[in-house]
């Protein structure tokens, strides 16, 4: 089965600032985090940059990811949808979008990186 996107939870016990390339320093409170990511080629070493912390940050994600706590992951194969789907189910959840454009470049989504203050569990697309 051939995964190309995925979803990150992380936790930050504490609220705090955080760099985020040329974006600037972002206050990021407490809480959970969910991050709808792509990786075409590649996901499992993409995960493992993630859970690992990268050691030169090049994407978004890798400035959070150095200081948050993994909690949960998920795949999910084309069949299911899109990276960009998961960030619509995401903020249809009620997340709330701490830095816009976070991960969303390259497409017109309001953000891939959506905050919950609470533990919820990680969405599914079928």
């Amino acid at each position: 089965m051939a995964y190309n996107f995925y979803c990150l939870q992380m936790k930050l016990e504490q609220g705090q600032e955080i760099e985020v390339g040329k974006k600037g320093r972002v206050f990021f409170p407490p809480g959970y985090y969910f991050y709808a990511g792509q990786a075409r080629r590649g996901i499992r070493k993409r995960l493992a940059r993630h859970l690992a912390g990268p050691p030169k940050k090049h994407w978004h994600i890798d400035y959070l990811s150095c200081q948050a706590l993994p909690v949960g992951m998920h795949l999910y194969t084309e069949d299911e949808g899109s990276e960009c789907d998961l960030a619509r189910a995401l903020d249809e959840a009620g997340g709330q979008i701490i830095l816009p454009g976070f991960g969303s470049s390259d497409c017109n989504c309001p953000s891939h990186l959506y905050f919950f203050p609470r533990a919820r569990s990680i969405p599914s697309l079928k």
